[in-house]
């Protein structure tokens, strides 16, 4: 009985003493199978509980390689475009007739569109400032147009969809512009 007693009045203590018996046991199998130099495998100066870290220093990746297995989802970003991209170059109809060569003089619903300019049947847009843009299929950027003895600014987006171009424009007496081009056939 006596044995009991003691047994019991010894749990509490045990049970509020510090793990130390545990983190020994694990601190020594760490050093035991070689894993880092220091008490608990780490390896470095040892940081108490509760120590005061401080901030992460910017520099904290300096020097450290990136992985060789990247996921093939990080994609590297792609560098803001200086001019329209190339899968917006080319000529864009709204009519089967806009791209005709005997209709050319008549192609009021025809755009061309190369580096740097919209031409469209009396009126060109020349780009001006890139404002935003996602890679595979929309370009919206701001051009300074000029046709028929006048200047104007447009923000105008070109959605690209298969053969098709969407293009959309903010600004102007007429209002918002939605109109859909068809790719001419390369001549």
């Amino acid at each position: 009985m006596r044995k009991i007693l003691t047994l019991i009045t010894a749990l509490p203590l045990l049970a509020c003493s510090p793990a130390g018996d545990k983190a020994d046991t694990g601190e020594t199998i760490a050093r035991d199978a070689g894993v880092g130099n220091g008490p608990t495998g780490r390896v470095g100066a040892p940081v108490s509980r509760g120590a005061d870290k401080g901030p992460i220093p910017e520099n904290i990746d300096e020097g450290i390689e990136p992985s060789a297995n990247t996921s093939a989802n990080e994609a590297a970003p792609v560098a803001k475009p200086t001019s329209i991209p190339d899968q917006f170059h080319g000529r864009w109809g709204l009519t089967a007739n806009d791209c005709k060569a005997e209709y050319a003089s008549a192609a009021k619903g025809l755009m061309v569109v190369n580096d740097s300019r919209l031409t469209f049947y009396e009126s060109r847009g020349t780009l001006d400032r890139i404002d935003a843009w996602t890679p595979a299929n929309r370009f919206t950027a701001n051009y300074g147009f000029s046709g028929e003895g006048m200047t104007w600014e447009r923000v105008i987006t070109l959605e690209r969809n298969g053969s098709k171009l969407r293009r959309t424009e903010k600004g102007g007496e007429e209002g918002p512009i939605d109109l859909t081009y068809t790719a001419c056939p390369a001549s």
